[in-house]
């Protein structure tokens, strides 16, 4: 593609994150974020009523989740170590002799993506390769980020392309990275193979997305089957963490499964914290602080294996994947990967709640 003047367009690389408190401050803000997004807690009602919902459970959980923060050191470290990831990703493009510029966008930071399409428009970036930091797709996930990202950037009028990776689950690169850090906490541990269960434990989704048709569920088994192969000795489970509310979430739920694992002989559990490559609040507390905990009650040795951050082999999947886009070969067009609208949905169904209330107030006043 060539832009104005016959000048090359002006590329870019986007790395799309979940985001994080950089402090105290942020925090009721970013909790604010994830319940009013309607791909990560899917509502019968109008966007501005979700938002209300929003604004008040997140008041009511802002204490609660400020002292988790406070034992991190005040903040999340997932800003910092996305920035380290871009600065790494920079350098290994530029020995290929690759110079575009990486922007990283968080998907609730209240501000952060508004923040990087206005610095993208200013630069007059052209074409736009999203990768997403989460390895495996979701509509409550990738398919968010993507969905903010393609809004903002309409709404500033932008007309170049926007590519995506997809997603890596199974990624050669990426099951490297996974391996050599299972592998190092094994060997730093020495647990037996024969007591030890290996818990792939991912962050958890509404059963009716999968239902639906969200992806998320089958590329996490391509993972955990990837590993299997590397591991052929050990006992693998995949289990989920970090639900939300009363509906049927994917099983089985990490903190149900742990207090069985004794009775079937289990004496160690190995975490391998699936779905993001960041340590952030799900692995550095609930993981490390009430997972553990809840381990070590029940009589069982807990371990964790750390987060890819800049594992050489997973720095190297991003620049690969960025060169062969550069390429032409490599990048999926947006708008197959936007999550459905539930516009309609939300629509028909509070259209319906509101009859069904109108004729029951007047069916009150019929019969007084």
């Amino acid at each position: 593609m060539q832009a104005k003047n016959d000048r090359p367009a002006q590329k870019a690389v986007v790395l799309l994150n979940f985001g994080g408190p950089r402090n105290l401050e942020e925090v009721a803000d970013f909790l604010y974020e994830i319940l009013r997004d309607p791909n990560v807690i899917q509502l019968p009602f109008p966007l501005w009523l979700q938002n209300r919902f929003a604004r008040r459970i997140s008041s009511k959980r802002v204490v609660e989740v400020k002292e988790q923060y406070q034992q991190l050191g005040g903040k999340s470290p997932i800003v910092e170590a996305t920035d380290q990831q871009s600065q790494q990703l920079t350098a290994a493009l530029q020995k290929q002799d690759c110079h575009y510029k990486i922007y990283v966008a968080h998907r609730y930071l209240a501000g952060h993506a508004e923040s990087v399409v206005k610095q993208i428009m200013e630069d007059r970036i052209e074409q736009i390769y999203t990768i997403p930091m989460y390895p495996h797709y979701s509509y409550a996930t990738t398919g968010s980020s993507l969905e903010q990202l393609h809004d903002l950037l309409k709404q500033q009028g932008f007309r170049g392309t926007i590519q995506v990776l997809r997603s890596y689950p199974n990624h050669p690169y990426y099951a490297e990275a996974l391996s050599d850090l299972l592998n190092q906490t094994l060997l730093e541990h020495s647990p037996i193979p024969e007591e030890t269960l290996i818990l792939c434990s991912a962050h958890g989704l509404p059963q009716s997305y999968v239902d639906k048709g969200d992806p998320y569920l089958m590329e996490l088994w391509a993972t955990v089957e990837s590993l299997r192969k590397q591991f052929p000795q050990w006992k693998f489970q995949l289990c989920f963490q970090s639900r939300v509310g009363p509906a049927k979430w994917l099983q089985p739920y990490t903190d149900e499964l742990i207090p069985q694992l004794p009775k079937q002989g289990v004496r160690s559990i190995v975490f391998v914290a699936l779905s993001f490559v960041n340590d952030h609040l799900e692995t550095l507390f609930e993981i490390d602080h009430t997972y553990f905990e809840l381990a070590r009650s029940v009589g069982l040795t807990p371990y964790r294996v750390p987060a890819l951050e800049t594992h050489p082999r997973f720095i190297e999947l991003l620049c690969e994947q960025t060169l062969l886009w550069d390429q032409g070969i490599q990048g999926v067009e947006l708008p197959p990967l936007l999550p459905p609208s539930q516009q309609f949905q939300r629509s028909s169904q509070w259209i319906l709640y509101s009859w069904c209330i109108t004729l029951l107030i007047a069916l009150l006043y019929a019969v007084a």
